[in-house]
C-alpha cells in the first residue's frame, strides 16, 4: 500500500535533493538547513525564529527548541549566505 501523504521528513529531503541539483556548490551546511528552514516558514504563522522552529518538530526532535532558534539566527547572519544569490 503506497503513502497517501508526506511527512516533513519526506518533503525536506526531496527538497535538499532537488537544491543539490540545482546548486551544485551549494555547501553542506546550508544545504542541511535550508530545505527546513523553508518548510517551517511555509507552516509558521510569521517569519520569527521562534515560529519556524516550532513548527520544524519533526526534524529536530533530539534537540532543544532554543538551540533550534539559535541555529536559524546563526545561518540568517552568516555572511557567507547571500539570498539574494539564492533566490536568483
Amino acid at each position: 500500500m503506497s503513502k497517501l501523504y508526506n511527512t516533513q521528513k519526506d518533503i525536506t529531503s526531496n527538497f535538499e535533493s532537488f537544491l543539490l541539483n540545482s546548486i551544485p556548490n551549494i555547501r553542506k551546511t546550508q544545504l542541511n538547513i535550508i530545505p527546513s528552514i523553508l518548510f517551517g516558514i511555509i507552516q509558521a504563522e510569521s517569519i520569527a525564529s521562534s515560529d519556524i522552529a516550532k513548527n520544524l518538530k519533526d526534524n529536530f526532535l533530539d534537540v532543544k527548541l532554543d538551540s533550534v532558534i539559535k541555529r536559524i539566527n546563526r545561518f540568517f547572519r552568516n555572511n557567507l549566505f547571500d539570498p539574494y544569490t539564492f533566490y536568483k
